[in-house]
């Protein structure tokens, strides 16, 4: 999903509250990144990075000196410390206790497990104040003891991704909930006549569109199962997918093998995703786990109707479908192709439903999960983990 991110947008980020800039001292916040590629939690940590600077303080990033977020983020004007590999080699212990010597944080934060491990046991006895773990992830942990050893908080971007971190063995007093968010400002609606055209669509088609990893998590199988009742309904239909991975081949074969790969393209990593989301009639998420999927704050941000499952953090996004008779989204069961294809037909069915649904969902983004928001929100951890709360 993060390789399908834009590279970060420079627009100003939105200003912070004079008094709390006065009331508070600046934070020294040490961000550390072992992963080589760019994927939603490269995204998040970046918004908090240009967050946290833009409010006063002064994050220094230390991140593998082969991968995506070093570069990106010294691009960007923020001090950068280079370190060998994922951070799990003696070079790289010495160069992270070095850089924490020199940098002095109040505060570290893990922004993936791995650096759990290698900034964490690099900061023994160095004096940092709050030691903080993201968590972007709902998938159980199998060293729930490293978060123990190294952390003081675990912020997780959803409700599921905390309840796995309790089902691990974390305590429920290290967990705080911090949903993930997107930078309204910087976001750039797509053009839908751009968008058709890139995908070779005419007017009169309809499109499914989803943007996902090409892993097994992400529950295409499914998606293009349902695929096969939707064509047999509304042959007019044609599904976008946008990423890549591993299962390609498979779900290609697939495709064929149910008769529908003149229906389906596999449009590989793409740069354009806000056009995609203009041209689109629906954006369809079949995933089977998730912890907050950006793309589909995306999606409902841009205006994009949208067909889900109900796995993970899903629900965080798109509320309790029984909520007050007012759903935001149509969702389902995740791996049961047949009420997913039920959805779909039903949504394409309803254009003012959609056009009810499409608002409510961009102003619940805007309330509730905006980068700014979650910002401000991960202060109040660190404060509280240092005991300034």
């Amino acid at each position: 999903m993060g390789l399908l991110r834009r590279p970060p947008h420079r627009r100003p980020w939105p200003a912070c509250d004079p008094g709390e800039r006065q009331a508070d001292r600046p934070l020294r916040v040490a961000l550390v990144c072992t992963q080589r590629l760019w994927h939603g939690g490269e995204e998040q940590g970046a918004l908090l990075a240009r967050g946290l600077r833009q409010c006063g303080h002064q994050p220094a990033i230390l991140a593998r000196a082969d991968g995506q977020f070093a570069r990106r983020m010294a691009d960007e004007g923020f001090q950068v410390v280079r370190f060998r590999g994922n951070g799990r080699n003696p070079a790289a212990f010495f160069q992270i206790r070095a850089a924490l010597r020199r940098l002095r944080p109040d505060v570290v934060h893990y922004n993936d497990p791995h650096a759990i491990t290698a900034a964490g046991l690099a900061g023994v006895g160095l004096g940092i104040a709050a030691r903080v773990a993201a968590r972007h992830l709902c998938f159980p942990i199998r060293w729930a003891i490293r978060y123990r050893a190294f952390c003081d908080r675990v912020v997780c971007v959803s409700h599921a991704a905390a309840q796995a971190c309790r089902d691990s063995g974390i305590p429920p007093r290290m967990i705080r909930v911090v949903h993930g968010g997107i930078d309204p400002a910087a976001w750039q609606h797509g053009d839908r006549a751009r968008g058709r055209g890139a995908l070779g669509v005419s007017d009169e088609a309809l499109v499914l569109l989803t943007v996902a990893q090409l892993v097994s998590c992400k529950g295409h199988r499914y998606l293009l199962e349902a695929m096969k009742s939707v064509v047999q309904r509304r042959p007019e239909t044609r599904l976008a997918l946008a990423g890549d991975g591993p299962l390609r081949p498979l779900l290609c074969a697939q495709a064929r093998e149910l008769g529908i790969d003149t229906h389906v393209q596999f449009l590989g990593h793409r740069a354009d995703v806000p056009d995609l989301l203009a041209a689109a009639d629906l954006f369809v998420l079949p995933s089977l786990s998730e912890a907050l999927p950006v793309t589909l704050m995306e999606a409902m941000l841009s205006g994009c109707p949208v067909v889900a499952t109900t796995a993970g953090g899903i629900g965080d996004l798109v509320g309790d479908p029984t909520d007050a008779g007012k759903p935001l989204a149509w969702t389902v069961p995740p791996a049961d192709p047949h009420l997913l294809a039920a959805a779909i037909l039903d949504a394409l069915d309803n254009e003012r439903l959609r056009a009810a649904r499409v608002a409510r969902a961009r102003q619940r983004i805007l309330e509730h999960f905006t980068a700014s928001r979650m910002v401000h929100e991960t202060l109040g951890v660190y404060r509280e983990a240092m005991g300034l709360a």
